[in-house]
């Protein structure tokens, strides 16, 4: 049987951390062999499955007197040649460094402002072997060789344990993770040293790179980041959005189809919630010049009430027509006084209840002014309250635009009032 003479180990990989000697049952090691430990490395002696002697870095002419607990066990002659019977493990003890730890799945966290968020978290850490014995006895065994591929996926998984119930004791919401990288990482760091620990392994170092919501949550935050550029200007904002679909509405006839019909839809949504509140605009002075008028005829003295029951009933009429008529404003609903007799008509009827006798056809009613909303007669040009004008000429493309509108409806453009 040959008898070995050098006992070293050479880590070309730079990824084992063990290797055993020899990597299966026990070797005849010589009494004057030499041992080689490099810098990096610790070599424990084994026999009969019990852990003896450890040597350092160094060159170690193996003797009684530098294996005590070995030649004790086996009784060696002090300065003799014999073999006996052992086998020996190397322990890397450098830094493995630049080992990337991630979560495999989302993970379901309470935001204050999202309210639910699913994050994932990922980075790089670096640990070595603290304790070579404990190391061996608890994660090694008898193998014949132990890399970080093995250990890799264990020690990822109890960063990511940790981080997360770090995550979920401090993390208020997504929005303030950016400056909290450092303080996290630190506290997982503290966290998982005592499980490190017990394995015989000591982290150095934990960095997070990122913790991110899945795409499809960085989408739905984008976009609500998006409408907050846009918030103290809403209304203008969704203006805006109308005139651009009925100018490519417009300038597009030829699409028809269901695309038309939504946009028509919509449209018509639209006009039904804005129309309560112009209508209510239009109303409000005409409500209140009727409430000024039924004052004033309240207040009109008790004494012109004989004058007008003795005056001929024909007179009587003729004047009440015509003081409706000079109280009533413009397209007032009081309706026109009869041709014949003078008393006035209600707009819709037809004869005249008076006198019987049949009424012209009711003129069209007024039209309010696009600046002061006075009423006007169909077709002026300029207010006869303020002078403005009822008729705005577009910027961009000349179109004449009336009845009020803000965007000019041939190119879209918003138009200035007068």
């Amino acid at each position: 049987m040959a008898l070995i003479d050098v006992i070293e180990f050479h880590d070309e990989s730079g990824e084992q951390i063990v290797q055993r000697f020899p990597e299966s049952g026990e070797a005849d090691v010589r009494m004057g062999s030499q041992l080689v430990v490099r810098e990096s490395q610790v070599c424990i002696f084994y026999r009969g499955g019990q852990a003896l002697d450890t040597f350092g870095p160094g060159r170690h002419t193996l003797a009684t007197a530098n294996l005590p607990l070995l030649g004790a066990l086996v009784k060696l002659p002090f300065g003799g040649k014999t073999p006996f019977k052992a086998e020996c493990f190397f322990v890397n003890l450098k830094t493995f460094i630049n080992k990337k730890w991630g979560t495999k799945e989302p993970i379901t966290f309470r935001d204050q402002v999202l309210k639910v968020v699913r994050l994932r978290a990922f980075g790089i850490m670096s640990y070595k072997i603290n304790d070579p014995q404990l190391f061996l006895n608890k994660v090694v065994g008898t193998a014949g060789q132990y890399n970080t591929s093995q250990v890799n996926d264990f020690i990822r998984n109890m960063v990511v344990g940790r981080l997360t119930d770090v995550l979920g004791e401090n993390l208020k919401t997504l929005l303030d993770l950016a400056s909290l990288y450092d303080e996290i990482g630190i506290a997982s760091k503290a966290r998982v040293a005592e499980d490190f620990a017990k394995y015989g392994l000591e982290l150095e170092d934990l960095v997070i790179n990122a913790i991110t919501p899945p795409p499809e949550v960085q989408a739905k935050i984008d976009e609500r980041s998006g409408l907050g550029l846009f918030e103290d200007a809403m209304p203008a904002l969704q203006q805006q959005q109308a005139a651009y679909a009925m100018r490519d509405v417009a300038n597009n006839p030829g699409a028809g189809g269901v695309a038309s019909q939504g946009m028509g839809m919509g449209m018509g949504l639209g006009m039904g919630f804005m129309m309560p509140g112009m209508i209510g605009g239009a109303m409000q002075p005409m409500q209140q010049q009727q409430m000024q008028q039924q004052q004033m005829q309240q207040q009109q003295p008790m004494q012109q009430q004989p004058m007008q029951q003795q005056m001929p009933p024909q007179q009587m009429a003729a004047g009440a027509a015509a003081g409706a008529a000079a109280a009533q404003p413009v397209g007032a609903p009081a309706g026109s006084p009869c041709a014949k007799c003078g008393q006035p008509v209600p707009d819709g009827f037809k004869f005249c209840p008076g006198c019987g006798t049949p009424q012209a056809a009711p003129q069209p009613q007024g039209v309010a002014c696009i600046k002061c909303q006075a009423a006007m007669p169909p077709g002026t040009k300029f207010c006869p309250a303020c002078g403005a004008p009822q008729e705005v000429t577009c910027g961009k493309c000349g179109q004449v635009v009336t009845g009020g509108a803000k965007f000019c409806a041939n190119c879209g453009t918003p138009v200035q009032s007068a």
